[in-house]
């Protein structure tokens, strides 16, 4: 007897998406280059994993019977993106290793594998410990706090994120050994003794699209392993083994003075002094005399480009300097209108933040730039 099912494209084509990432690297499996198609009466499961990432979705299908089989990854997604919006058929001929997709006149014919040769996903213990985290506000402390990933891959912990949990809160690190990006998201974990999670950043950009906009995901963890659990999708990530740099003993504490600077203004400013970059030549200043600010960018063969626009706060004149890209790239990902910076001194660490965030805490820990000679505006 044939198999047969139905199943909406949209929900297909989203959960497929999905899975692609774990077949863009090479692999010496060649099963691993397949989606595991799982039916058992009205529920699909799809199953991928590099053996580094690894995929679990389950969505709402129309038909009946159990059936496992492998179907090739790369292809099946691209057809599936391919047919039009609706209904999907798809139909599996008994004692036949060809799966067949149909709709509005299309018939797509795929070769299948048989799923036993597909590996077993990680699955965490159930006494694992386990932390429930609003989605909204974890999505936004990723993305803000993996700033700072180191782009070295030869410095495997700096090139990851550091998830620290404590009894009160979950912190999301990075750092290249020149910033340090942290984001405090209060939780009540009940955990009793501090967690240090190293992710890979490979890992950790994926969360956008594989979290909902709503809800909670539960954030489960061993040894070697991250698990992350929501309605629809399980999702599971080797950790990076290693010591990541004990962050906390530069978070400065006592900075009395703070500049205030229109976001977009300074965003747009240091993308237009910034053309004069280059790989050598990175380092802008920043010129505060109240209430302007002089941004000034000066290559040594192709001159000066400098913009000013005004802002708020420390009433006396000082100087900065900071590797452009630290800057744009903060700003990039910074949203509201105003971007406040926090300083002791000129020398000194400062802390780059947003007053528009409300949900949790964020500081982007910069050491100015000190140039041998002092420049004038």
């Amino acid at each position: 007897m044939n198999l047969q099912f139905q199943v909406s494209k949209e929900r297909l084509d989203r959960t497929l998406g999905i899975l692609k990432h774990a077949l863009d690297r090479r692999v010496t499996l060649p099963i691993l280059q397949h989606v595991l198609m799982d039916l058992r009466g009205k529920e699909l499961t799809l199953k991928a994993t590099d053996m580094e990432l690894a995929f679990e979705a389950t969505i709402p299908v129309d038909g009946q019977g159990e059936k496992v089989l492998a179907v090739p990854g790369k292809k099946f997604i691209e057809t599936v993106r391919a047919f039009p919006e609706g209904v999907l058929s798809v139909e599996v001929p008994d004692h036949a290793h060809r799966l067949w997709l149909r709709a509005k006149g299309m018939n797509s014919e795929h070769n299948l594998q048989p799923g036993e040769g597909f590996p077993e996903l990680p699955k965490p213990n159930p006494e694992l410990p386990s932390v429930a985290l609003p989605v909204g506000k974890l999505k936004k402390a990723i993305h803000l706090a993996s700033v700072a990933v180191s782009k070295d891959a030869t410095k495997p912990t700096l090139s990851a994120v550091l998830l620290h949990l404590t009894k009160t809160n979950i912190r999301v690190v990075s750092t290249d050994g020149f910033r340090l990006a942290v984001a405090e998201v209060p939780c009540e974990t009940q955990l009793k003794d501090e967690v240090r999670l190293i992710v890979p950043k490979r890992a950790l950009d994926l969360f956008p699209s594989l979290l909902a906009e709503e809800g909670d995901v539960v954030l489960r963890w061993d040894a070697t392993t991250l698990f992350l659990d929501q309605p629809g999708l399980k999702f599971s990530t080797r950790l990076v083994s290693g010591a990541y740099p004990a962050y906390e003993k530069v978070l400065p504490a006592d900075l009395p003075k703070r500049v205030i600077i229109d976001r977009e203004g300074f965003q747009k400013t240091l993308r237009f002094v910034g053309l004069k970059k280059d790989d050598y030549n990175k380092n802008v200043r920043l010129f505060f005399e109240f209430p302007n600010l002089k941004i000034l960018f000066q290559h040594p063969d192709e001159g000066v480009n400098q913009g000013t626009l005004p802002f708020s706060g420390e009433e006396k004149s000082f100087e900065l300097a900071f590797n452009i890209d630290y800057l744009t790239e903060l700003l990039d990902r910074l949203q509201g209108e105003e971007v406040i910076y926090q300083f002791k001194d000129e020398v000194g660490q400062g802390v780059f933040s947003s007053p528009s965030i409300e949900d949790f805490t964020f500081r982007y820990i910069l050491m100015p730039v000190r140039f041998a000679n002092t420049a004038t505006a």
